[in-house]
């Protein structure tokens, strides 16, 4: 495969890329569930307090004259934010026409308030779910009964899809992590046939927060790779669904996969996903990085205005999150590859990467 040239926010070239600028606006860390890998780990109460509606208001009217189209509400749990339906009203009013959700999805559960914003405007929701059995997502969530609840959200979801609600879909993501890779096969089948969703997407977990220095929560690429194009194979010949991953350097992939631009545009999420701005409180977006500073955007480095911290996510994920082992001094493919979470090589090192020739 040829390296390919990058447009905005350092992804690859890929048709199937949707092509509206998104911007995501983190409303706070507060959360309902407790994931065994949460990247927060104890946010402050001053991170868990969510944004004032003022503020979300001038966020969302800012991102759309600078020509987002596309927004996303993250959290915590952004269901739990007390602003959150008006959020998606306003956006639909002022114009966007994707209006997203990240969330665990277990208040939607209640189908009053999933009527609420599907009224309000919501167009796609993804959902937070990384196990197939209540034993495994209720351990990973440290939420007993939360199996259940996200289940009843999803059906009800795919029930209001079909009835011409959430145009731009449903989703479930799953981190990838020590506990659950090896059921990947099984969670695929689950999410696919039993609950209907058209959308999976595996993320590789990133070794910071609750899972920071963890071996248990972060298995190594070499043990995980094998799981991951089991899956592909499945959904090539059995599921044929919508299926992504993230998260992996390129060069842990077969060179089946690797060489093939057509395998990597449709399994590859890097290569699909929306070029993404984000605005989070400044003093959270240390965790995310170095701390940002103020006067000028450089690459991976945050501008701080109005107590809000803005940055583009792949370049954020390029220059600041991702180390680049030894290897990729010298590797072709480095304008397409981010690179390895910090965290894996504070575990593991760089001794299993490669340089492609």
């Amino acid at each position: 495969m040829s390296a390919q040239p990058l447009l905005d926010g350092n992804q690859p070239r890929n048709p199937l890329r949707d092509k509206r600028r998104n911007v995501e606006i983190n409303v706070g860390k507060a959360c309902n569930n407790k994931c065994v890998f949460c990247l927060d780990g104890f946010p402050s109460a001053d991170n868990r307090r969510f944004m004032a509606w003022p503020l979300m208001k001038s966020e969302l009217e800012q991102y759309y004259a600078s020509g987002s189209r596309s927004v996303g509400f993250l959290g915590g749990e952004p269901t739990i934010y007390p602003h959150i339906v008006k959020s998606v009203a306003y956006a639909k009013e002022i114009g966007f026409t994707r209006i997203a959700i990240a969330s665990n999805v277990t208040r939607m559960a209640k189908t009053k308030f999933a009527d609420k914003m599907l009224e309000a405007g919501l167009t796609r929701v993804t959902v937070s779910m990384h196990g197939h059995t209540p034993e495994l997502e209720n351990k990973l969530t440290r939420v007993p009964g939360v199996f259940e609840k996200k289940c009843k959200a999803i059906r009800y979801l795919m029930e209001k899809s079909a009835e011409g609600y959430l145009v731009d879909g449903v989703s479930v993501n799953i981190v990838l992590n020590g506990w659950n890779y090896k059921a990947l096969p099984k969670m695929m089948r689950f999410f696919y046939e039993d609950l209907g969703v058209p959308d999976v997407r595996i993320n590789f977990v990133r070794p910071e927060g609750y899972a920071e220095g963890s071996s248990d929560l972060t298995p190594q690429y070499r043990d995980v790779v094998s799981v991951l194009i089991k899956a592909i194979v499945l959904n090539e010949r059995h599921f044929k669904k919508v299926f992504t991953f993230g998260g992996f350097p390129m060069c842990v992939l077969p060179k089946s996969l690797r060489e093939s631009e057509a395998l990597l545009q449709k399994y590859m999420g890097e290569y699909r996903d929306l070029s993404t701005d984000c605005s989070v409180k400044a003093d959270s977006a240390g965790p995310l990085g170095h701390q940002p500073v103020p006067d000028g955007a450089v690459e991976g480095v945050s501008v701080i205005s109005g107590g809000r911290a803005r940055f583009n996510w792949q370049d954020r994920k390029r220059f600041d999150l991702k180390g680049g082992p030894r290897a990729c001094a010298s590797c072709s493919l480095g304008d397409v590859c981010e690179g390895v979470w910090k965290g894996y090589l504070d575990i593991y090192g760089d001794g299993e990467f490669k340089a492609l020739p």
